[in-house]
C-alpha cells in the first residue's frame, strides 16, 4: 500500500538516470522503462459482470502491469458498494495501487467521512476527487453551479481529506486540456487547478483528448502559472466510428482533421477502426512521452473496461509483447521489439507480458502490513488469493527467509480459503468447462490437458491461466495430464539467467535467477508407486505424496528441510529466495487442494450418478504428489523431470 504519487517520483528518478544514457538508444526511442501505465474501470451493474471484470483486471495486472488501477464513483455515491468492492478487492489480492474516485455530489459530510473510514480500512490509500456529474437536467456544470453536497467543488473535497486524514492519501485531481464547461477563460482555469494542487492535490490526470497540440499548450500554460506537480495524459481508444463521434461532439473534444480522414476510410469496418485508433492512440502516446518541452513520463488509459485496445496500444510502443511457446527464453527477449510479435488475438492474450521488471516471481501485496513479505511457499502459485486470504492475519511475513513454518510469529494457515465465485462462476460456467458428463478417467484427464494448452481458462486449482514461464514445457505438460498426471503447478529449470530477462527474471537489474524443475499433481496409486520408483532411480530428485486419508510417502534424499525453489543474485544484496517448497505447508495446501474436488467439481453431479462416482473416486484414492529435481544445471544437457515422468508412466 503506497501513495501512488510516490511511485511517479520514482520513475521520475529512474528516468533522469537514465538520461545520461540517450546515446545508447536510436533516435525517437523512448527510454527503456523510464514511462509508466495506469488503466481505469467502473463498476458493472451486474454480478455476472463484476466477477468477470475481476478477472479482466487481475490478468491485465499480472500481464501488463500497470503502475495503478483507478475504480470510477457513480453519480450521488450510486455504485459507492460496487466501487468499494472492486477498489478493496484489487487492492487486496491483486498486487495493484488503486486510485478510487470519489466525487463531491449529492453526498453528505457524514456520507464523504464514511467512505474515506471504509477506503481506509480497506487499504485504500489513493483517491481522485471530482465534483462529479452535473445537476440533473443539465448537461455540463456552468460557472456558479454547486455540487449539491457537503463540498460544492472538488477542492472542497480536498481540503476535507486534509483536514480529516492529514498525508494519508495520495490525492489525484481532475485537468480538463480543453478548458473546464464551468471555466469562463483559460486564465480561470488555471486559477482553478492551480487552488486544487494548492490545497493538497498531488498530481493531475486529465480529461481524455485527441488533439496533441492542445494537451501540449496546457502542460505548458499550467506550467506557466507555476503548477509543477506531474501531469498524466487521460487517453480514451477509439472503440467504434459512431461511439467515437459522439462522445467528442458531446464533450466538446476537437479531433484534428487527419486524424478524422484516417477513420472515415473505414468507418463501416469496426476492426479497422479499432486498429487505427490504437494507432493513433500509441504515436499520441509517444508524441507526448518523448517530448522533452513538458516532461510527462506516464500515460492513462480509459479502458471502458475493455482489454484489446490498451494491450495493442502497448504492444505498439514495445512496452509490452507476446511470448512464443515455440522460442526459447532468449529467442523470447530478443524478438519482443519486432514487428513479428505484435499479433494480438483473443487465442494469444493469455502470452502478452510487460517489458517491466517484476520485483519477486510472484505479484507481492500492496497492503502495508505485506510490505515486508519476500516469501511464499511455490503451493498457492496459482490460487494466490487464497494464500493471501489465510495468512492476511499473520503479524509478520517471511522476510529474507522461510524460516520455521510453526514459529508463532508467521500464525496459521487458516482454512478460509475458498474464492468458488472469483475462480470458475456459475454451476453451468463450470460444467462447461469441467464436462457435463465424465464418465472415465481419460474424460478428466482430458479437461487438464486442455486447460495446459489454453483451451479452458481455469480449473479449481489454478484460478488464472497458464504462467508464461510454463509455456516453455507446454507440450510436455499436456502429454503428462494425458497420461494421468493431473497437474497443478509446475516450474522449469532456469540455471544463470539475467535478472532482466522477460519471461524468468524479476529482481533488480544486473543479477542472476535460478530455479529448479518442480512439478505438483494428482495421480492414481498406481502412478504414484511408478513415480515413487523412478525417484529412487534418481538421487537429484525428492519426492513428497499424500492422498485424501492423510496417508503419506517421502522418497529422496535429505528430506523434511525446507527447499528453496527459486533463487537470485544481485549486486549489492543478500541471496534472494522468494519460493520454497516447505513439507508442513505443502501438507495444509493438500487439504485445500484435494477438498476442491469436492467443492468445485464433484457437487456438479447428482449423488449415484457414474460422474459423481468417477469426481469422487479421484478425490478419494488419488495421491497429491510434490517432485523437486535439485540438479537445475542438468537441465540443459537434455535430462529433465518431464522426461522422468514420462518415461515412469511407460513402465507402469
Amino acid at each position: 500500500m503506497t501513495r501512488i504519487i510516490e511511485k511517479i517520483n520514482a520513475h521520475r528518478n529512474r528516468s533522469e538516470r537514465y538520461a545520461g544514457k540517450a546515446n545508447e538508444t536510436n533516435e525517437g526511442d523512448l527510454p527503456p522503462r523510464s514511462w509508466y501505465y495506469s488503466f481505469e474501470f467502473f463498476p458493472p451493474k451486474t454480478e455476472p459482470g463484476l466477477d468477470n471484470l475481476l478477472t479482466r483486471i487481475e490478468r491485465m495486472t499480472q500481464r501488463l502491469d500497470p503502475l495503478f488501477i483507478d475504480i470510477t464513483w457513480g453519480s450521488s455515491g450510486s455504485t459507492s458498494a460496487r466501487t468499494l468492492h472492486l477498489a478493496s478487492h484489487a487492492q487486496r489480492f491483486f498486487g495493484v495501487d488503486v486510485l478510487m474516485h470519489l466525487t463531491t455530489t449529492g453526498m453528505t459530510r457524514d456520507a464523504l467521512l464514511g467512505v474515506l473510514k471504509q477506503a481506509r480500512t480497506s487499504g485504500i490509500q489513493n483517491l481522485l476527487v471530482l465534483r462529479g456529474d452535473p445537476p440533473r437536467g443539465k448537461r455540463s456544470w456552468e460557472p456558479g453551479d454547486v455540487s449539491g453536497g457537503y463540498c460544492d467543488r472538488a477542492i472542497d473535497l480536498v481540503k476535507l481529506i486534509r483536514d480529516t486524514h492529514g498525508d494519508y492519501f495520495g490525492i489525484a485531481v481532475a485537468g480538463h486540456p480543453e478548458k473546464h464547461p464551468s471555466s469562463q477563460t483559460v486564465a480561470d482555469e488555471m486559477v482553478h487547478l492551480k487552488e486544487k494542487v494548492s490545497a493538497g492535490a498531488d498530481f493531475i490526470i486529465t480529461q481524455f483528448f485527441y488533439d496533441v497540440v492542445v494537451f501540449k499548450t496546457f502542460v505548458k500554460q499550467c506550467r506557466d502559472s507555476g503548477i509543477k506537480c506531474p501531469i498524466i495524459p487521460g487517453i480514451m481508444p477509439i472503440q467504434s466510428y459512431s461511439t467515437f463521434i459522439q462522445m467528442t461532439r458531446y464533450c466538446g473534444v476537437a479531433v484534428p482533421p487527419s486524424m478524422l480522414d484516417r477513420l472515415e476510410r473505414v468507418r463501416n469496418d469496426d476492426e479497422a477502426v479499432k486498429q487505427i485508433g490504437c494507432d493513433i492512440a500509441a504515436d499520441m502516446c509517444s508524441s507526448i512521452l518523448s517530448d522533452p518541452e513538458i516532461d510527462v513520463d506516464g500515460v492513462h488509459f480509459y479502458t471502458l473496461n475493455l482489454e484489446r485496445s490498451s494491450t495493442r496500444i502497448l504492444m505498439n510502443m514495445g512496452a509490452i509483447g507476446i511470448l512464443q511457446p515455440s522460442r526459447t527464453a532468449a529467442e523470447n527477449s530478443a524478438h519482443q521489439s519486432t514487428q513479428e510479435s505484435l499479433t494480438l488475438s483473443p487465442s494469444n492474450i493469455d502470452s502478452v507480458r510487460s517489458n517491466a521488471e517484476r520485483q519477486f516471481p510472484w505479484r507481492p501485496s500492496t497492503m502495508a502490513n505485506r510490505a515486508k513479505e519476500e516469501v511464499r511457499p511455490i503451493n498457492w502459485a496459482n490460487r494466490p488469493k487464497s494464500y493471501v486470504m489465510r495468512t492476511e492475519d499473520w503479524d509478520e511475513f517471511p522476510n529474507g527467509r522461510w524460516g520455521d513454518s510453526t514459529s508463532p510469529a508467521f500464525g496459521e494457515l487458516s482454512n478460509m480459503s475458498h474464492f468458488y465465485s472469483f475462480s470458475l462462476g456459475s454451476d453451468e460456467d463450470r460444467r462447461a468447462m469441467l464436462g457435463h458428463e465424465p464418465k472415465v478417467p481419460e474424460d478428466v484427464f482430458e479437461v487438464f490437458a486442455q486447460y495446459v494448452e489454453g483451451k479452458i481458462p481455469h480449473i479449481p486449482w489454478c484460478e488464472t491461466s497458464l504462467q508464461p514461464e510454463s509455456f516453455f514445457i507446454q507440450q510436455q505438460l499436456a502429454e503428462l495430464n494425458r497420461a494421468g498426471f493431473l497437474t497443478i503447478n509446475s516450474q522449469p529449470a532456469v540455471n544463470g539467467i539475467s535478472s532482466s530477462d522477460r519471461v524468468f527474471g524479476w529482481g533488480s537489474s544486473g543479477g542472476y535467477v535460478y530455479q529448479k524443475e518442480y512439478c505438483e499433481c494428482f495421480c492414481s496409486p498406481k502412478r504414484a508407486e511408478a513415480l515413487f520408483q523412478m525417484v529412487k532411480e534418481h538421487p537429484a530428485l525428492n519426492l513428497y505424496a499424500v492422498n485424501n486419508a492423510g496417508k503419506e510417502v517421502q522418497v529422496g534424499l535429505e528430506l523434511g528441510g525446507v527447499t528453496a525453489l527459486t533463487w537470485g543474485v544481485f549486486p549489492n544484496r543478500e541471496i534472494l529466495q522468494p519460493t520454497i517448497f516447505d513439507p508442513s505447508s505443502f501438507l495444509v495446501w493438500s487439504e485445500e487442494a484435494f477438498s476442491l474436488w469436492s467443492g468445485m467439481w464433484l457437487n456438479l453431479y447428482e449423488p449415484g450418478t457414474q460422474s459423481y462416482d468417477l469426481i469422487e473416486k479421484i478425490k478419494d484414492t488419488y495421491f497429491l504428489v510434490a517432485i523437486i529435481d535439485n540438479d537445475y544445471v542438468s537441465v540443459s544437457e537434455g535430462s529433465n523431470l518431464w522426461g522422468f515422468m514420462l518415461e515412469a508412466f511407460r513402465n507402469v
